[in-house]
């Protein structure tokens, strides 16, 4: 197929491709999401408690908690509208109904967690509803299976675009009414990847005049397309329930776990099974939040994670439960530091998330984060990300481009800026498709675009626009080579704002080669493997450019020359207003060529980098590039933002609107015992705190009459260095709220 991407690798011999129309399917930009009501917004204190446990759950209150998530029914069958008789038995209802109000009169609000599983009853007698994971009709006799049997409950998953859907939604409704909860909860509810059910068969070529793809094959674009549809049938199906919650309880809310939403594995996960953007039809999306050793817990992922949830929620608001894992499975606590849950939680609600809480690492370690939490809960509400820096997290490319090697073609590239960012005091505010509208591109000074591979014609010429009326735009790599199908059009989209043509990757030589023998002998073959796209950059070749003349980079790379190893893309000669600003020149290749160009449009700056400059941060860091990064950020932005933070690398900033004051968190992630251990198995397992003195913010532009650190109301003055106001923050243990009038 002449354009595909075919085994996660793209493939040029199509040229341009064109488009199709799919009118069942619902553009990114013309998707709408949900206002969750204020109790979600406002509850940044929540705990999970078994309903029957009186005296924990008034505990929890005393501590500030307002939002009880607990443990709920199955789903009755049948419904009470069927059957006035129906119903939950005594046995269930009262303790369920007890724990409920008591929590209520405490004023908290209450979220159920409900099993995703259909009754039997209604599984026995619909067969053609039962999910088929392959093509055979076999799989309707498994209705006949004890269906109470823990090894035969995924028959009981039935599909939710079939009417089960549609029961199911009235059965959560009727339980909402008689028992008085807030929110709704599955372990769950997510559609398979493929499904041959007669149900679903009819269904697709009813809706799409389509039949259903043959096998699961993300190099099919046969397959996208189904995928892309069987996401469509969940996202209505929650917005319906939504609907109805809200007419059952006009503060009904969907306060549930996502599978899509910045865990490291689910990043992983292909082919998907919900959208990103079905986030925004939750009022409040929860993630399992994992810093083992496999999730990459020590280092910058969970926190890029948690950030991200609240990204794909819309910058509204997210929850990242601390799943407190000394290691990697089985699910244990052994040894966990009780200082560890609260450096966890405040690292994640600096990036915007909420971090609802167990009692996994004890009562006592629980108690002490939720205080910590509850000190700071008014400055962890209602915020706003302050725009200055957008980084894009593609979805589609993902899904559609990056499969085959989710980590090196995607998520790489996206942690490197996100680096960036935490480390250089940077406000950098992940988003996703859904923002790449023109009104709220426009409050950003710099977007950033990491290999983001696969976006459409209409938004490439949003970002074309963009650029074209003064903003800043950092490419890398492939970006908008392919369509959002991940079809490869043969050329950048964007080639007139990067100056240049697609000419294909650069090839490396992973041959072994000399080397000193005290080296060679702690080293195998994926040591040369990786070594293939190793070289060395040369900045001296542009003297005149906007790294070889920065004083930084200088001071790191006195020589202007430097390692790198990363990915590599080769363009046409650069031209237009883009010059050439670095020169690659290959390990064991002689030819050298630009890897990077810098350059104006319109009434904006661009940077591209060949180089992936992003992913090596990430997999394969240099200081310099760290550098070279800040720089081309600030020089297509024009203007800094306004608020300096001068701080240790250790110290995370993120910066965000309330109403009329600004606040800026600052979260101490240091590890007094990082990199004492084996890296490829370190976690982050803090039990103790170095507090950081000496953190100052200058502030440009913005008059601000007062300054305030919390916890603990302390007011700093304000001082003046000719135009600059600054602030000296108070030692930071582990987290200040420091809050500008």
């Amino acid at each position: 197929m002449a354009g595909a991407v075919v085994g996660g690798e793209a493939s040029t011999d199509g040229g341009s491709v064109r488009s199709e129309s799919y009118p069942f399917l619902t553009a990114d930009r013309d998707f709408v999401g949900v206002d969750p009501p204020d109790w979600v917004l406002d509850g940044a204190v929540k705990v999970f408690l078994p309903l029957d446990d009186l005296e924990a759950i008034s505990r929890a209150s005393e501590l500030g908690a307002t939002v009880l998530h607990a443990g709920g029914p199955e789903l009755y069958h049948p419904l009470r509208r069927d059957d006035p008789n129906s119903g939950l038995t005594p046995r269930v209802r009262e303790p369920l109904a007890a724990g409920i109000a008591h929590a209520k009169s405490l004023g908290m609000r209450v979220v159920v967690g409900v099993s995703p599983y259909a009754p039997i009853e209604i599984v026995r007698a619909n067969p053609e509803w039962i999910h088929h994971p392959t093509d055979d009709p076999a799989h309707r006799e498994r209705v006949s299976l004890d269906l109470t049997l823990p090894e035969n409950i995924a028959v009981r998953s039935l599909p939710l675009n079939t009417p089960y859907g549609d029961w199911a939604i009235e059965a959560l409704c009727e339980l909402m009414a008689d028992l008085g909860f807030d929110g709704v909860s599955f372990d769950g509810c997510y559609h398979h990847p493929i499904n041959f059910s007669p149900f679903e068969r009819q269904a697709y070529r009813e809706t799409t005049g389509r039949e259903l793809p043959e096998r699961i094959d993300l190099a099919d674009e046969a397959y996208r397309i189904y995928l892309l549809w069987a996401d469509e049938q969940l996202e209505d199906w929650y917005r319906r329930l939504g609907r109805r919650l809200r007419e059952t309880n006009p503060e009904g809310a969907i306060y549930t776990w996502t599978t899509n939403a910045g865990r490291y594995g689910h990043f992983l996960t292909s082919p998907r099974v919900m959208s990103a953007r079905m986030n925004r039809l939750i009022d409040c999306p929860v993630q399992e939040w994992w810093l083992d050793e496999v999730n990459l817990g020590a280092t910058v992922v969970p926190y890029f994670g948690a950030a991200y949830v609240r990204a794909v929620a819309g910058g509204r608001v997210g929850a990242s439960e601390p799943y407190l894992m000394s290691r990697g499975n089985p699910y244990s606590t052994d040894s966990f530091p009780p200082h560890e849950l609260i450096v966890r939680c405040l690292g994640a609600m600096t990036n915007g998330s909420f971090t609802p809480l167990a009692q996994m690492a004890g009562p006592e370690a629980t108690k002490a984060a939720l205080v910590e939490i509850a000190a700071r809960r008014d400055w962890f509400v209602r915020l706003e990300a302050e725009p200055w820096c957008a980084l894009l997290v593609s979805e589609a490319t993902r899904q559609f481009y990056a499969y085959g090697n989710v980590v090196d073609r995607w998520l790489s590239h996206a942690l490197g800026v996100f680096r960036v960012g935490m480390e250089e005091h940077l406000p950098a505010t992940l988003i996703t498709e859904q923002d790449l509208d023109p009104e709220r591109l426009a409050r950003y000074r710099v977007l950033v675009l990491p290999n983001v591979a696969c976006l459409s014609d209409a938004q490439c010429e949003t970002i074309r626009q963009y650029v074209r009326a003064g903003g800043g735009l950092v490419a890398t790599c492939e970006t908008s080579l392919c369509d959002e199908l991940g079809r490869s059009r043969g050329d950048f989209a964007l080639a007139d704002l990067f100056g240049a043509s697609y000419a294909g990757r650069a090839t490396g030589d992973s041959r072994p080669r000399e080397i000193d023998a005290n080296f060679r002998i702690a080293i195998d073959d994926r040591y040369w493997a990786q070594r293939s796209h190793a070289g060395a950059f040369r900045f001296s070749d542009h003297a005149d450019s906007i790294f070889a003349t920065d004083p930084r980079l200088k001071h790191l790379v006195p020589g202007l020359q430097a390692t790198f190893k990363g990915p590599m893309i080769r363009t046409t000669e650069f031209g237009g207003g883009m010059r050439p600003a670095l020169m690659y020149f290959p390990e064991g290749v002689r030819e050298a060529f630009p890897c990077a160009a810098t350059g104006e449009y319109g009434a904006g700056r661009v940077v591209y980098f060949g180089a992936g400059i992003d992913a090596a941060l990430f997999d394969y860091a240099f200081p310099y590039q760290r550098v070279m990064l800040t720089r081309a950020l600030q020089w297509v932005a024009r203007e800094p933002y306004a608020i300096e933070v001068r701080g240790p690398m250790c110290v995370q900033s993120t910066f965000w609107k309330q109403g009329n004051r600004i606040i800026v968190h600052l979260w101490n992630g240091l590890n007094t015992s990082s990199d004492h251990g084996r890296q490829e198995v370190e976690v982050p397992l803090r039990e103790e705190a170095i507090e950081i003195h000496g953190v100052e913010l200058r502030i440009r532009g913005r008059g601000f009459r007062s300054a305030v650190a919390q916890p603990g109301e302390v007011v700093l003055p304000l001082q003046h260095d000719g135009e600059t106001t600054v602030i000296t923050v108070p030692p930071i243990a582990v987290h200040r709220a420091i809050v500008l009038e």
